[in-house]
């Protein structure tokens, strides 16, 4: 029964996935901040690749028919693969590239400390300064745990609204 769900989802998840690791590799090419235009680049294609993949199941797999409930696990899966896919290859990445890894986290403790007093007055100085230390220790593997963590929950969002959408049964 899930396998109609996992056969009409992949291939989308895959595809934007790997687009996500097309789109790193580039923007670093090109000499851009490679892992925020990837988060950029996700947020973009994400709701594309779940509304075909949702829209493939109901024409394809589902004799033009879909509960909401089919559309949420279509969605899940394609918004999960894209997920897995683009955290693995930020990941490796990242460890092919220390420096992109470096520019990353010094681009953020500027930010940070461009906003120091903000921070300061909205919450403390010790929250500034845990949050300043856990940004200097950041890790290739953090770094991909953050590019997955927002792929998986605008995912999940972009699901509900296409899933409404797209919903459609035989009365």
């Amino acid at each position: 029964m899930i396998d109609k769900y996992i056969d009409a989802a992949y291939k989308f998840g895959v595809i934007g996935g790997a687009l996500c690791g097309i789109a790193f590799w580039l923007m670093y090419l090109l000499g851009a901040e490679p892992v925020g235009m990837t988060l950029v680049f996700g947020y973009l294609i994400t709701p594309i690749f779940v509304f075909i993949g949702a829209k493939n199941f109901r024409d394809n797999y589902n004799n033009r028919e879909m509960t909401f409930g089919q559309s949420m696990t279509v969605g899940f899966f394609v918004y999960t693969l894209i997920a897995v896919i683009s955290a693995i290859i930020v990941y490796i990445s990242l460890l092919m590239t220390p420096d992109v890894l470096i520019d990353y986290r010094a681009v953020n403790l500027q930010l940070l400390d461009g906003k120091k007093s903000e921070w300061i007055d909205q919450l403390n100085v010790e929250a500034f300064e845990t949050t300043r230390l856990s940004i200097a220790q950041m890790s290739a593997y953090n770094v991909a745990m953050n590019d997955f963590l927002r792929k998986i929950i605008p995912g999940l969002f972009y699901t509900i609204i296409i899933s409404i959408i797209l919903k459609q049964t035989k009365e």
